[in-house]
C-alpha cells in the first residue's frame, strides 16, 4: 500500500507563518484550518459542493473501540483512508496521516500518538493514491488564479511539480493559460462552474452560515480540488483567511518550451524588479554557503531550510514551485520578488551572474 508522503522540511503553512513572526496570522489561520470540515459539510448541505465526506468520530471511539468504529474497521477497515485528529479547543496541533487502509493507519500510525483522545475528534475520510487531476485556486475581486497538475496536491502545495503544471487566471472576462492544454482547461472550467452560485437563497445562506462573499456569483475564497480515477471532483478546502495574502492577481505569459541562456521565463508569484548577482544554493549546501545580503536566490524549490537566506535574498528564482505553494505565499509575505516554475534556472544561471528579475512579467534577464 502507498505511504504517507512526510517532507519535514515542506511544513504547513500555519507552521510557515509562525516562523517568520506571524504568530496571529498562523493562530488564525489554524482555527480556520481545523474547521474546514464544517465549511466543506455545510457547502455540501447548501449547494451540493461534493467533497470527500469523513466519518466524524470522537478520538476516544478509536482509543476505546466503540461499536461505531468497530463497525466502520470491519467493513471498511482494508479500504484507503485519511485520519485526521482535529482538536476539540484552541491551542493544540492538528495531527494526519494517510495513504494507507483504515486497519494499518490505526494500527501503525493512530495507537502510537500521544494523545489525550478527549481533547480530538477523528475523521476518517476516504482517499486515493491515483489520482487523475489535483488543482489550488483562489477566488477574489480581481478574478480568478490557480495551477492544475495531474498529480496528488501536496505537490501543489509543496511545490513539488515534477509534472508540467497549468497556470490559469480569469478576470472574469477573458482566461490566460500558461499553455494549451484542452483536457486539464475543461477539468478546471468543470471545478469552478460548481461555486458559481446564481441561486440568491443559496448565497443568502452561505452568506448567513458562513460568513462567505461572491463575486459576480462566484464564492471567493482559496480552494484545494481533486479528481478521483473515476472522474469524481472532490473539494478537499474552502478557506476564507488565506486569500488576504493574496490579493495581487498575477500575470500568466505563456511558458517556452525551453528558456535561452539571455531570458528565463517563469511564473510570478510577487511583482516588482529586482538587480543583483546571482548565488545557486543546492540542498548540501544551504548551511555552509555564503550568502549575502540582496543577493538572488537560485534553488530548485524552497523549504524551509532555505527560509534564513529568503529573509534576506533580494529576489528568488526556483526551478519548481507553484502560484499557491506554501513557500511562494510566505515569498509574498515577505516582499520577495519571486519567480517559480521556470524548470531549468538552475542549470542556466552561474554563481555571480548579474540579473534583472522582473517579477510582474515573470521573467530574469541575464544581464553579464
Amino acid at each position: 500500500m502507498a505511504k504517507s508522503v512526510i517532507n519535514e522540511h515542506q511544513p504547513s503553512i500555519t507552521e510557515w507563518l509562525a516562523t517568520i513572526g506571524k504568530k496571529q496570522d498562523s493562530d488564525e489561520l489554524r482555527k480556520e484550518d481545523n474547521t474546514k470540515a464544517q465549511r466543506l459539510e455545510q457547502l455540501y448541505q447548501i449547494i451540493n459542493l461534493p467533497y470527500e465526506r469523513p466519518e466524524k468520530l470522537s478520538a476516544t471511539d478509536l482509543t476505546n473501540m466503540t461499536p461505531v468504529f468497530g463497525k466502520i474497521l470491519k467493513t471498511r477497515g482494508d479500504e484507503l483512508c485519511a485520519i485526521r485528529l482535529v482538536p476539540k479547543k484552541d491551542g493544540l496541533p492538528k495531527l494526519r496521516d494517510r495513504g494507507m487502509t483504515i486497519k494499518e493507519c490505526y494500527k501503525g500510525w493512530y495507537l502510537k500518538q500521544k494523545i489525550n483522545a478527549e481533547d480530538y475528534w477523528a475523521y476518517i475520510c476516504p482517499h486515493t493514491d491515483k489520482l487523475l487531476w489535483s488543482a489550488i485556486f483562489v477566488i477574489n475581486k480581481k478574478g480568478i488564479f490557480g495551477e492544475i497538475i495531474k498529480g496528488q496536491h501536496y505537490q501543489l502545495t509543496h511545490g513539488r511539480t515534477y509534472n508540467t503544471s497549468l497556470f490559469f487566471s480569469f478576470d472574469f472576462m477573458d482566461w490566460e493559460w500558461s499553455f494549451d492544454y484542452p483536457e486539464a482547461k475543461d477539468v478546471v472550467n468543470k471545478m469552478i462552474n460548481m461555486i458559481q452560485v446564481n441561486n440568491k437563497v443559496a448565497q443568502k445562506q452561505i452568506r448567513e452560515q458562513l460568513d462567505g462573499r461572491f463575486v459576480n456569483n462566484y464564492l471567493e475564497g482559496y480552494f484545494e480540488t481533486v479528481v478521483w480515477p473515476d472522474d469524481r471532483v472532490y473539494y478537499i478546502d474552502y478557506n476564507r483567511f488565506l486569500p488576504k495574502y493574496l490579493n495581487n492577481n498575477p500575470r500568466i505569459s505563456r511558458l517556452p518550451e525551453a528558456n535561452d541562456r539571455s531570458i528565463i521565463r517563469g511564473i510570478a508569484t510577487t511583482s516588482g524588479t529586482y538587480k543583483g548577482s546571482v548565488v545557486v544554493v543546492k540542498p548540501d549546501d544551504i548551511f555552509n554557503i555564503k550568502f549575502n545580503n540582496g543577493e538572488i536566490l537560485v534553488c530548485e524549490n524552497t523549504d524551509t531550510r532555505y527560509l534564513p537566506l529568503m529573509k534576506i535574498a533580494g529576489a528568488i528564482i526556483t526551478d519548481k514551485g507553484g502560484l499557491l505553494s506554501h513557500a511562494a505565499i510566505i515569498a509574498r509575505e515577505l516582499k520577495k520578488p519571486c519567480i517559480v516554475g521556470t524548470k531549468n534556472a538552475t542549470r542556466i544561471l552561474k554563481n555571480g551572474d548579474l540579473v534583472e528579475v522582473n517579477a510582474t512579467e515573470g521573467t530574469v534577464k541575464v544581464l553579464l
